[in-house]
C-alpha cells in the first residue's frame, strides 16, 4: 500500500516546479533578447549596407535638388482651355502658390498630422499606427509613411530584392526622406508629393486630378472636394467617387473630421461640409478624348518636328512640361463636334435602314473577308495556331463585348463577326474649319471616334467630286467667259480622251445652262465642255496656285471630281475666293512655350498677299457660288435650316454616291465636310441619301446654326462679301436655263485657240499694254501674274 506524500514532501515539489518554471522563463527571456538584439544589429547591419550602397545607390543631397518629375506637355485653345496633353505620366507640375489651402490641410490631417515636427521619419506616429490601426483596427490613423517618405517612395520606385523587398524598399526611403528634409523645406515637399501622388486612372498629382474630378484647377477646390481627392490615396479604387461614390463620401467625412480635430476647420465648417453632397464633374483627357484629339496628334507631330529644327534633343514633349498654344476655339470645336454627332447618328440610321434588306459588300464579299482577317480577335486566335475554320466558329459565338456607335460605347452580347460588320457598315466624316483672313484653324474633327478609327478624314485623300468644279469655273473666267454666256445641256463624246461621255446625275440633257446657272446646279455637261475649252492644264495650274499640293491627274474627268485630294486642302484653296485673291497657309501652333514661360517657338503673322486669283474673277465665284446656296444644289441651307448669314459654297458627290462632299464659306470663315466609309467600296445605295447635300451639308448647317446662335461669333457670322462693281453685275442679268440657245456662238467667239488671251474686258487691257510676242504661248500663271500687277500700278 502507497505512502501518501507528507506535507514536507508537497511543499518540497512545488518548490521545484517552481525553480524550473523561473528556470525555463530566464531561459526564453534570454534567448528572446538574444534574439531581439541579433534582430537589431542586423537591422542595423542591413541599414549600413543599405547606406552604403550595397543594395542600390541612394541619391545625394545634390541628386535631389537636381530631380526633375517627368511632366506633361499641354496643348491650350486660343480661349484658354487645355486641350489635352502628351506624356509618359499623366501629370501637371504646378507651385505652391497655385494649390488651395485645404488641400495640404487635408494632407496633413490625414496622412501625416506631425508632419511639421519631424524630420523626415516620425516614431510617435509609427507608434500609434502599430497600436490604434494594427491593434484596434481604427483606420482613420493613416499610414505609417511619413509624407516625405511616401514622396522619396513616389520619386524613386520600390524594388524586387526577393524576400528583403518591403524591409529593403523601407529603409531606402528613410534615408531619400531624411536627405528630403535636409534639401527642401516643409511647404517644398508638401507641394513636390502634392505634384507626384497617383490617384489612379494612369493620373498623378493634384492638379491632374482635380481636372478630372472636379473639372477645376486644384486652387478653387473646396474642403469638400479636397477632402475626397485626399480621401482617395488611401486607396484610389476603392475609394474613387466615380466608381464607388458611397465609399468615397464616407471617406471623403473621415477626412473632414480630421481637419476639424487640427482645427483647420470649424465646427460649424464641419457641419457644413459633411452635408455637401458628393457633386464630380468628371472629364476625362487623354490621347482619343478632350478637344480635337485629330488636331492634337497634328499639332504633336508638327512640334516634335518645330523642336527638332530648332533645338535638336534638347526637349522632350512627353516630359518637359512644355506649353502649346493653337489657334482652335473650344467654343467653335464644340459646335463643329456637336454638328457632326447629331448629323452621323441620322444618317448611319438611314444608311442601315437603306441596307437593312441586304449589305453594303453584298456584291464584293471579299470586303468583309479581309475585315475579319484584320480583325485583333481574328489575328490572337491565329497565333495560336487555330485553323481557319476553328477561328470562325470561335468569331460567330456571341460573346459579351463593348462596341462604339459614334460616340457612345455601349455593352452588348454580339458576336465578334457581327461586330466586325457593325464597324465595317459605319459612316466617317471629316470636318474642318478656317478663318481665311489669317488662316487660323479654328476647328477640327477627323472623324467620329478617335478611339475607333484613328484615320484622320482633314487630311486623308478622297475623290472630291463636284466640289472641284470652282477651279474649272475660275479658269474659264481667266479665259473670258461670262456668267451669262450659255452653254448646251447635251451629253457629248470626246473622241480624243477614249470615248469619254460624261452626263448629269438625274439624266436630264435638254436646254442650255449659263456659266453661273451651271455652278449652281452642278450640271456635270458644263464642267466637262468647259474644262474641254480652257484646257486641263490651265485648270490644274490653278488648283495648284489656289492651295491643293497633291498631284491631279492630266485628265479631264478632274473637272467632275476624279482626283484625290484632302478636305485640308480642299478648304485651303476656298479660301482664296472670300479673300479675293489673297492665299493663306492654315496655321494651327500659335506658340510653344517652356515650364518656365519662355517662348520656344512663335508662328509669324501672315499677311496674305495678292497671288492665286484675280480679284475680278474671285468676285465673280463668290457671286456664282452663292447662287449654290440661294437658288441651286446647297438651297437647303436657307430652306430646309433657315441660315441669314450671307454664304457660298458647293456640294460634291463622287461616283457611285461613294463620298460626300460640301464646302461653304461666310466673308471670314470657310469650313468644309466629308461623309463617307473609310472603305471607298462601301456606298450609300442611292443618291437621294448619298448626295453631298444630303449626306455633308447639314454639318455645315448644324455647326452655322449654332455659331449664329452665339453673339460672340458675329464676326463669322454677320460679315458682309464685297458688293459687286457695276460691271460685273451688269454680267449676271440672265437666268441659269434656258430651253433654247441664247448664245449660239459664243464659244466661236470666246475661245480663238487654246493659248490665246482672251478680248474680255480686262484681258483686252493687258493685250494692249503688255503685247506678246505672236510665237509665244503665256500659261494661265504668266497671264495672271501680268494681269496682277496692271491692277496694282492702277
Amino acid at each position: 500500500m502507497a505512502k501518501n506524500p507528507t506535507k514536507k514532501e508537497n511543499s518540497k515539489s512545488i518548490k521545484a516546479n517552481y525553480h524550473q518554471k523561473q528556470s525555463l522563463k530566464k531561459k526564453i527571456f534570454s534567448i528572446a533578447l538574444k534574439a531581439v538584439l541579433i534582430g537589431v544589429a542586423m537591422f542595423f547591419l542591413l541599414a549600413f549596407l543599405i547606406y552604403l550602397g550595397l543594395f542600390g545607390r541612394l541619391p545625394s543631397e545634390k541628386d535631389l535638388k537636381k530631380v526633375e518629375n517627368q511632366t506633361a506637355s499641354l496643348v491650350y485653345s486660343v480661349d484658354g482651355k487645355i486641350m489635352g496633353g502628351y506624356y509618359i505620366q499623366n501629370r501637371q507640375t504646378i507651385n505652391n502658390k497655385n494649390v488651395a489651402q485645404c488641400v495640404k490641410d487635408a494632407l496633413v490631417a490625414t496622412e501625416d498630422s506631425r508632419f511639421f515636427e519631424h524630420k523626415g521619419l516620425d516614431f510617435i506616429s509609427l507608434g500609434r499606427v502599430v497600436f490604434k490601426t494594427v491593434l484596434f483596427g481604427d483606420l482613420s490613423q493613416g499610414g505609417g509613411s511619413t509624407i516625405s517618405q511616401q514622396l522619396a517612395k513616389n520619386m524613386f520606385p520600390r524594388k524586387d530584392f526577393g524576400f528583403m523587398s518591403i524591409i529593403v524598399n523601407k529603409i531606402r526611403e528613410i534615408f531619400i526622406a531624411s536627405r528630403l528634409e535636409n534639401v527642401y523645406s516643409k511647404e517644398d515637399i508638401l507641394i513636390m508629393y502634392l505634384n507626384t501622388v497617383p490617384f489612379g486612372e494612369d493620373i498623378y498629382g493634384i492638379e491632374t486630378a482635380s481636372q478630372r474630378f472636379f473639372n477645376k484647377k486644384s486652387q478653387f477646390l473646396n474642403p469638400a472636394e479636397a477632402a475626397t481627392l485626399v480621401g482617395m490615396l488611401a486607396a484610389n479604387t476603392s475609394y474613387n467617387p466615380r466608381l464607388n461614390p458611397e465609399r468615397s463620401k464616407s471617406r471623403r467625412d473621415i477626412v473632414l473630421q480630421r481637419m476639424a480635430e487640427h482645427k483647420n476647420i470649424t465646427d460649424e465648417e464641419l457641419a457644413k461640409w459633411l452635408k455637401y453632397p458628393l457633386k464630380i464633374d468628371y472629364k476625362r483627357v487623354d490621347r482619343n478624348t478632350g478637344i480635337a484629339p485629330y488636331f492634337r496628334e497634328k499639332v504633336r507631330v508638327s512640334a516634335e518636328q518645330i523642336l527638332k529644327e530648332k533645338y535638336g534633343d534638347e526637349y522632350d514633349l512627353y516630359s518637359d512640361g512644355l506649353k502649346i498654344y493653337t489657334s482652335i476655339d473650344s467654343r467653335i470645336q464644340k459646335y463643329a463636334y456637336d454638328a457632326v454627332i447629331k448629323h452621323m447618328e441620322r444618317i448611319q440610321r438611314d444608311f442601315d435602314k437603306q441596307w437593312s434588306n441586304s449589305s453594303p459588300w453584298r456584291s464584293n464579299p471579299a470586303l468583309l473577308t479581309k475585315a475579319v482577317r484584320n480583325s485583333e480577335r481574328y489575328n490572337l486566335l491565329k497565333k495560336e495556331g487555330k485553323s481557319d475554320d476553328e477561328i470562325m466558329q470561335i468569331m460567330e459565338k456571341p460573346v459579351r463585348m463593348s462596341i462604339y456607335s459614334g460616340e457612345i460605347e455601349k455593352t452588348v452580347v454580339l458576336s465578334p463577326i457581327d461586330s466586325v460588320k457593325h464597324y465595317l457598315s459605319m459612316l466617317n466624316t471629316g470636318f474642318f474649319v478656317i478663318d481665311p483672313q489669317n488662316g487660323y484653324i479654328l476647328a477640327w474633327v477627323g472623324g467620329v471616334n478617335h478611339k475607333v478609327f484613328e484615320y484622320d478624314h482633314v487630311t486623308s485623300r478622297r475623290q472630291v467630286g463636284s466640289t472641284f468644279k470652282p477651279f474649272v469655273y475660275a479658269t474659264a473666267l481667266l479665259h473670258g467667259v461670262d456668267p451669262c454666256e450659255f452653254i448646251s445641256n447635251e451629253k457629248r463624246i470626246y473622241e480624243g480622251y477614249n470615248n469619254w461621255s460624261p452626263g448629269n446625275s438625274n439624266g436630264d440633257h435638254d436646254g442650255y445652262y449659263s456659266i453661273k446657272g451651271g455652278l449652281a446646279n452642278s450640271v456635270n455637261t458644263i464642267a466637262a465642255e468647259l474644262i474641254m475649252k480652257t484646257g486641263v492644264n490651265d485648270v490644274v495650274e490653278l488648283a495648284h496656285n489656289m492651295g491643293i499640293k497633291s498631284d491631279i491627274p492630266d485628265y479631264p474627268s478632274i473637272a467632275l471630281g476624279t482626283a484625290d485630294l484632302s478636305l485640308y486642302e480642299m478648304v485651303t484653296a476656298y479660301s482664296v475666293f472670300p479673300n479675293y485673291g489673297r492665299s493663306v497657309t492654315p496655321v494651327g501652333i500659335l506658340k510653344i512655350e517652356d515650364q518656365d514661360g519662355k517662348v520656344l517657338y512663335q508662328s509669324e503673322s501672315q499677311v496674305p498677299e495678292y497671288g492665286a486669283l484675280d480679284i475680278d474673277v474671285c468676285k465673280t465665284m463668290v457671286e456664282m457660288m452663292k447662287g449654290v446656296v440661294e437658288r441651286g444644289t446647297g438651297s437647303s441651307l436657307r430652306t430646309v435650316y433657315g441660315l441669314k448669314t450671307e454664304l457660298a459654297g458647293k456640294t460634291g458627290t463622287t461616283q457611285d454616291n461613294t463620298d460626300g462632299w460640301f464646302i461653304g464659306y461666310t466673308p471670314s470663315l470657310v469650313a468644309g465636310v466629308w461623309v463617307g466609309n473609310d472603305n471607298p467600296a462601301i456606298r450609300f445605295r442611292t443618291t437621294g441619301l448619298g448626295a453631298g447635300a444630303v449626306s455633308a451639308l447639314p454639318v455645315f448647317a448644324l455647326f452655322m446654326n449654332r455659331l449664329e446662335a452665339d453673339p460672340r461669333f458675329n464676326k463669322y457670322t454677320q460679315s458682309s462679301f464685297l458688293p459687286l462693281p457695276g460691271y460685273l453685275a451688269t454680267k449676271f442679268e440672265c437666268e441659269d436655263f434656258s430651253l433654247d440657245d441664247p448664245n449660239r456662238s459664243f464659244f466661236d467667239r470666246l475661245f480663238r485657240g487654246k493659248n490665246s488671251i482672251p478680248e474680255s474686258k480686262t484681258l483686252k487691257e493687258s493685250t494692249s499694254t503688255n503685247k506678246q510676242n505672236e510665237n509665244e504661248k503665256p500659261g494661265l500663271l504668266e497671264k495672271m501674274k501680268w494681269l496682277f500687277k496692271k491692277k496694282k500700278d492702277d
